[in-house]
C-alpha cells in the first residue's frame, strides 16, 4: 500500500510538473508573437504580467481558499529566503526568459533554460554532498550536447545566435535552477499559493518601478488583449502553481528533468504559429535534451 501511495504522489507530480511546463512553453510563440508583430516590450509586460498574477492569486487564497496571506510577512527569518526566491528564482526567470525569446525564438529559449537541470544536479552534489548517480550524470551530458547542437545549429565552432541571446539563456538556466530549489523549504511552511502570489507581486512591484505600465502603451488590439491574457493567466499563474505544487510530490531533480516539456511545446507551437524553421542538427539537439526526461525515468525505474 505505501509503495502504491508513493507511486500516487510521483504521478501527480509528474503531471503536475508537465503541465506546467507546458503552460510555460506555450507562454514562449505568444510572447514570441507580440514582441515581433505588437512591438511589445520585456519590460512591459513583466509588470504587467506578474502584478495581475500576484494580486489574483492572493485574492484567490483568501477569499475562495480562506487561507491567511499574511502569516508569511509575520516569521521575518523566512523573508531573507523569499526575498531571494521572488528576485533571483521566479521574477529572473520571468524577465530573462521574455529576454532570450525576444533576441532569439521561442523554441531556442525553453531549450536554454532546460540547462538549469545541470545547474540543480551540481548544487545538489555541492550543497548537500549528493553525487548524482550515473543516470543522472549521463542525463546532464546527453543535455550538454543537446544544447550544444541547437545553439550552433551543427557548426561546433561557431554560435548560431547572438551573444546576448546565449547570456540571457545562460542566466535563465541559473535562475531556473535557484527557483526549483529555493522554495522546497517554504513550501513546508506555507501554502504554495501564498508562497507564489506574494513573490509575483513582489516582482510585478519591481518591474512597474524600474518600467511603468503606463508608459509606452502597446496598441491595444484584440491579438494583444488575448495575448496578454493567456501570458498572465495561463502562462504565468496556472503554470508556476502546477510547477512549485509539483515539488510537494517530487524532488526539485526530476522536476527540472521535466522541464524539458517546455522545449516540445514552444518549439511545435513556434514552427505551427510563427512558422519559426529549424534545422537538423537543432531538431536532434532538441530531442537529446528532450529524452533526458526517459533517461531519468530509466534510471529511477532501476534503483
Amino acid at each position: 500500500m505505501e509503495n502504491k501511495t508513493q507511486a500516487q504522489k510521483r504521478l501527480i507530480g509528474g503531471i503536475l510538473a508537465v503541465t506546467g511546463a507546458i503552460l510555460w512553453g506555450i507562454q514562449g510563440p505568444v510572447s514570441q508573437f507580440l514582441f515581433q508583430d505588437n512591438n511589445l516590450s520585456p519590460e512591459w509586460l513583466m509588470g504587467i504580467k506578474m502584478g495581475i498574477s500576484g494580486i489574483v492569486i492572493l485574492l484567490f487564497t483568501n477569499f475562495v481558499k480562506k487561507e491567511p496571506v499574511m502569516d508569511l510577512w509575520k516569521q521575518p527569518k523566512n523573508l531573507g529566503v523569499f526575498a531571494a526566491y521572488a528576485v533571483f528564482g521566479l521574477a529572473a526567470v520571468q524577465y530573462l526568459y521574455l529576454v532570450t525569446v525576444n533576441l532569439s525564438n521561442a523554441g531556442t529559449a525553453t531549450v536554454l533554460q532546460s540547462l538549469g537541470t545541470v545547474l540543480i544536479v551540481i548544487f545538489t552534489a555541492i550543497f548537500y554532498h549528493q553525487l548524482p548517480n550515473k543516470y543522472e550524470a549521463f542525463a546532464v551530458l546527453v543535455a550538454l550536447i543537446g544544447t550544444w547542437l541547437l545553439v550552433t545549429k551543427g557548426h561546433l565552432t561557431q554560435l548560431a545566435i547572438s551573444t546576448p541571446a546565449l547570456t540571457a539563456g545562460l542566466l535563465l538556466a541559473l535562475a531556473g535552477a535557484i527557483q526549483t530549489m529555493l522554495p522546497v523549504n517554504l513550501l513546508k511552511r506555507f501554502s504554495t499559493l501564498v508562497v507564489v502570489g506574494w513573490a509575483m507581486l513582489v516582482g510585478g512591484i519591481i518591474f512597474t518601478i524600474v518600467h511603468p505600465f503606463w508608459v509606452d502603451v502597446p496598441k491595444l488590439t484584440l491579438g494583444t488583449v488575448l495575448g496578454v491574457g493567456f501570458i498572465v493567466f495561463f502562462g504565468t499563474m496556472m503554470s508556476f502553481i502546477c510547477f512549485i505544487n509539483s515539488l510537494k510530490f517530487i524532488s526539485p531533480t526530476v522536476a527540472g528533468m521535466l522541464d524539458t516539456f517546455e522545449p516540445l511545446s514552444a518549439t511545435v507551437g513556434a514552427v505551427i504559429f510563427l512558422n519559426t524553421s529549424f534545422n537538423g542538427a537543432e531538431v536532434i539537439g532538441g530531442i537529446l535534451v528532450l529524452s533526458t526526461v526517459f533517461i531519468l525515468a530509466f534510471g529511477n525505474k532501476k534503483e
